[in-house]
């Protein structure tokens, strides 16, 4: 999310995959199993919820994740919530989730958000509940 709002294009096709970082450990459980607040969307996050059109460009921008899952733009689509999937124009790899209700318990919208994020994490696969990339065996830190 950036303070220029992306400029966005037309809603993805029904039979790409697009993957989310969890970028909280509450955001998935093992054994792999996507939790809604994956899909938890906060007030500041006012283009929606990123997305990515690769598994390394959905961790992109985060300097610490717990693994990443896969859904399918075509099951999102057909989510009875208007919610549509777009590819940010100016990053090809970027992608939002749009109409995504707010998470903030104002306006009564929480419990529809809740709605909204338990559907779309029943749709999604976790694919790794462990940090991606995963580290070369020389970058971790060594025993004594």
């Amino acid at each position: 999310m950036g303070t220029t709002p992306p400029r966005l294009g037309d809603p993805l096709p029904d039979d790409v995959t697009v993957y989310r970082a969890f970028s909280t450990e509450g955001a998935r459980r093992r054994p792999a199993k996507v939790r809604p607040r994956a899909y938890y969307r906060a007030a500041d996050h006012t283009d929606g919820l990123s997305l990515g059109a690769t598994p390394l460009a959905a961790v992109s921008q985060l300097q610490i994740n717990y693994g990443y899952c896969s859904v399918s733009v075509g099951a999102i689509h057909r989510l009875p919530y208007g919610l549509r999937v777009c590819p940010d124009l100016d990053d090809t790899n970027h992608i939002l989730l749009c109409n995504v209700p707010v998470f903030d318990g104002l306006n009564g919208d929480r419990g529809i958000a809740e709605e909204v994020a338990g559907a779309l994490a029943r749709i999604s696969k976790a694919e790794t509940c462990d940090y991606y990339p995963p580290k070369e065996k020389d970058d971790l830190p060594s025993i004594p």
